[in-house]
């Protein structure tokens, strides 16, 4: 048989099979293994982690208390109810902290006052694990998963440790009660007499209500807190991705584990991140959290904690920072930075060798593999840029972005279907250019493995000089490229070579399609409330793509046995432009995943009004038409899209009172001191905003903080309890009074509100705000 001739039709689909049925199998394999387990019953024994016993904690949160918002009688009602749970529980000491302080959130200054329920669990030596959570809640919703449903966990954590025998080392609980606000409730525990005893945290969030609870941030520079997890959690869940990006500042968020981190205390940050599209809306509700979540959130803290108190602590400084990941919920592996080093050097002397082999048995030329890598760079390229390309087409063509909101697989089968299509393309080319000079087609699939392996092993050196702790997908490609070339070497029967390839295919696709389906379940939902101006489309498509392009290295090699690559672009360009057309005339929302709006009732210089506004970058002006009466573009909030407003009868809003209790003018320095005091009154946060130009400091302990070239006035937040005040004195560059603006915040929601939002259509939902807005001259 000549080996140059093109094979029939059946053996130019052949190789699709093997490698398509690997995938789906990997799909369906990785879906079962991130299942919840199943939750116990409240009769389960004492020292057992029991959902059921958890949910009444949840429910009485998030149902009977409702919003928890700090400087409301709600959040004094739930830390009095926490209180007495906690004093239920035997050898438990608890207390409510008082604390006030001010701390300085990215460009705004925070002073605050607020309460934490603070419980203490003595073991035989005084040093101590902190488990946090924070018991308050966004405005907007009741915080069954954010974060009522970590404090649930902790009290169940609390009575299971509580019940059992007396611990080595002390347990330490924040019940934090303001969070959402700055992360000052773990401001203000840093300030407890008990903080000097902790060596270690575990901090519970919430960015979803399903999924199993992930382990996404841990240290730093402490691998035996990543030891103690792995060895005592029953169904570990991790990955150094969230790492990544929060040490890389690539995520606008932080959780109270980065104040433990800036105190140099080390811990493990736990969250539940599926169904993301209810956070901070009023959709976050206890039924809505999937049964086991809760379950596999309080066995995983139980488990970890109970490890950590069985031995003394380690010194400071006994390691650096580490790479870890679990493989299907079964295995969690973790590294440090020098064994990453040397699993690199492994996987590069591996690739090296299985290259010298297949050269020495000549299943390969190395020239063919040198302009193959050549091929597969453009191949990347193109599988990155197709899809990319035409994601702008949904928005800039058709004025309909975002059809995968409530539908991700749309955007999977599109970009991913584009994605394949660009990939094969000059590989197409190669193949005919190698069929024209007689290579034989062995030898071509072989030689396009070889390119794939190498690419891997130069992005594999690219990331460890990054330090990326991602490094280990290409590490695992590579190892696996390897492993599998050395096996075809030695067969000399073409099915048996192309089952050794897909069997090294195999390690790194499972890790792939893990990490890849976590990226997108966790950034599709974030997308309804990411404010960026631009349509997401593009970036969507990109991280479909991601995934699909990094299988392609290798998994597209065995295609180079055949130069018919026409049926299959052509089919992979059918599904991907027949799903590009589905996202383009797909509405975007449903009740259950809607779009989120910002309606504000805001009472200013003698004005009422309803201001509406969009979180992601759709135009709310489709979701208003049920509004009475005309809307009026008006300028857009910071950081929003869209800006309509209709004027609205007024609320009983009382402004908070401003005193200026001393102003002082020092000719020495030219600055004036102004000495205030802030009565909130029913408000629950005062916000000034005084112009950059004539503030020169004001006497508080902090600086002022950096501001943007852009920003025109230094943000300064007063969260107060229920009827408190607050003193503070600015510097002023001015002789003259000038002008500074006042916000204040309430709680309740007035009918004019409540009525605009009754209007809205069921595939919204809304973030509520009531304020006055005044300008003060002192």
């Amino acid at each position: 048989m000549d080996p140059t001739r093109p094979p029939s039709r059946d053996k130019a689909l052949r190789p699709w099979l093997p490698g398509l049925g690997l995938v789906l199998a990997v799909v369906a394999i990785q879906g079962g293994a991130s299942q919840t387990p199943r939750p116990l019953a409240a009769d389960a024994p004492s020292s057992e982690f029991s959902e059921e016993r958890a949910q009444r904690v949840m429910r009485h949160l998030a149902e009977d208390i409702g919003r928890r918002i700090p400087g409301t009688p709600a959040h004094r009602e739930a830390a009095t109810y926490l209180l007495g749970v906690l004093r239920e529980l035997p050898r438990i000491e608890v207390e409510i902290q008082d604390v006030e302080g001010v701390y300085l959130d990215d460009d705004t200054l925070i002073a605050y006052s607020t309460q934490n329920v603070v419980a203490r669990l003595p073991g035989r030596r005084p040093d101590a694990v902190l488990l946090s959570a924070h018991y308050d809640s966004a405005p907007e919703g009741s915080g069954a998963a954010d974060d009522a449903l970590g404090i649930a966990a902790m009290v169940e954590v609390a009575r299971a440790l509580a019940n059992g025998p007396e611990l080595e080392n002390s347990v330490i609980f924040n019940f934090n009660g303001a969070e959402e606000y700055g992360l000052l409730g773990a401001a203000g525990f840093m300030k407890h007499r008990w903080a000097s005893q902790v060596r270690a945290f575990v901090n519970l969030e919430a960015t979803g209500l399903g999924g199993r609870a992930i382990l996404f941030q841990a240290g730093p520079d402490a691998s035996w807190l990543l030891d103690a997890y792995a060895r005592a959690v029953p169904d570990p869940f991790g990955d150094v991705l969230g790492q990544d990006l929060f040490q890389n500042q690539l995520i606008p968020a932080n959780t109270d584990g980065h104040v433990y981190r800036t105190a140099r205390i080390p811990g493990l940050d736990l969250a539940l991140f599926q169904d993301g599209y209810a956070v901070h809306s009023p959709l976050d509700r206890p039924e809505r959290v999937e049964p086991g979540s809760l379950q596999h959130m309080g066995d995983s803290a139980l488990a970890v904690t109970r490890e950590l108190t069985s031995r003394p602590f380690p010194s400071e400084g006994a390691s650096g920072p580490s790479i870890y990941y679990d493989v299907l919920g079964l295995w969690m592996i973790r590294y440090g930075l020098q064994g990453a080093w040397a699993w690199a050097a492994v996987a590069a002397l591996l690739a090296a060798g299985a290259t010298v082999l297949a050269v020495r048995r000549r299943v390969i030329r190395l020239f063919v593999a040198v302009e193959g890598l050549g091929f597969l760079v453009v191949s990347l390229v193109v599988a990155l840029v197709l899809p990319v390309a035409l994601a702008f087409l949904p928005y800039y063509a058709f004025n309909r972005p975002h059809g995968w909101y409530s539908s991700p697989w749309l955007a999977v089968a599109a970009f991913g279907g584009l994605s394949i299509t660009g990939a094969l393309l000059p590989r197409a080319l190669w193949a005919r250019r190698l069929t024209s000079r007689g290579v034989p087609s062995q030898e071509r699939m072989c030689s396009a493995w070889l390119a794939g392996l190498w690419l891997w092993v130069l992005t594999l050196g690219a990331m460890q000089l990054l330090e990326l702790g991602t490094a280990y997908l290409p590490l695992w490609w590579t190892v696996g490229g390897a492993l599998g070339l050395i096996a075809a070497s030695a067969f000399t029967s073409p099915r048996a070579r192309l089952a050794a390839l897909y069997a090294g295919w195999l390690p790194g696709l499972v890790l792939t399609v893990q990490l890849g389906r976590s990226l997108l379940e966790l950034f599709i939902p974030v997308a309804g409330h990411l404010r960026l101006g631009v349509p997401l489309d593009p970036l969507v498509a990109l991280l479909v793509a991601l995934p699909v392009v990094s299988a392609s290295v290798l998994g597209l090699a065995p295609l180079q046995e055949s130069t018919r690559f026409g049926p299959s672009i052509a089919a992979f360009a059918t599904v991907g432009v027949a799903f590009l057309v589905a996202l383009i005339f797909h509405f975007p929302y449903t009740p259950e995943r809607p779009k989120r709006l910002w309606l504000e009732h805001r009472q200013q210089e003698g004005q009422s009004k309803l201001l509406f506004s969009s979180w992601d970058f759709p135009d709310p002006l489709a979701a208003l038409s049920g509004q009475p009466g005309q809307l009026h573009a008006t300028a857009r909030m910071p950081g929003f899209r869209g800006g309509y407003e209709a004027p609205t009868p007024p609320a009983a809003l009382p402004a908070p009172g401003l005193k200026v209790l001393e102003s002082h003018y020092d000719e020495s320095t030219a600055l004036r001191t102004v000495r205030l005091r802030i009565e909130p009154g029913t408000a629950y946060l005062v916000r000034l905003r005084i112009p950059k130009t004539t503030l020169a400091g004001w006497l508080l302990p902090a600086p002022l903080p950096p501001l943007d070239p852009d920003d025109t006035s230094y943000v300064l937040d007063v969260l107060s309890s229920p009827g408190g005040s607050r003193e503070l004195s600015l510097l002023l560059k001015d002789r003259e009074e000038v002008p500074v603006d006042v916000q204040a915040f309430f709680a309740e929601w007035p009918p004019p509100l409540e009525e605009a939002r009754s209007r809205l259509p069921a595939w919204t939902t809304t973030n509520l705000r009531v304020s006055t807005y005044t300008t003060l001259r002192l």
